[in-house]
């Protein structure tokens, strides 16, 4: 077995590589590095520019320090 590593700097190229060792029914793994911070969920995206949509139509209030303070425990633990 041979292993090859590559740095992709794009996120967009990594799809590509994913999509071309899947056709040819090539094993991998991906190993994002810890630099390159949290990576949100299409949902978490979605909650977020709903939350923002509430608050620019007056909806709603900006979240307390402990709401804040909860949400990022969830992610960064």
């Amino acid at each position: 077995m041979t292993t090859i590593t590559a740095k992709i700097p794009n996120a967009k190229d990594v799809k590509i590589f994913k999509d071309l060792l899947e056709r040819f029914g090539i094993p991998y793994t991906i190993d994002e590095e810890s630099t390159q911070g949290y990576v949100f969920t299409d949902a978490q995206m979605a909650d977020f520019e709903q939350s923002k949509q509430e608050f620019v139509d007056g909806k709603t209030t900006a979240k307390s320090w402990d709401d804040i303070k909860k949400n990022l425990e969830s992610v960064y633990p």
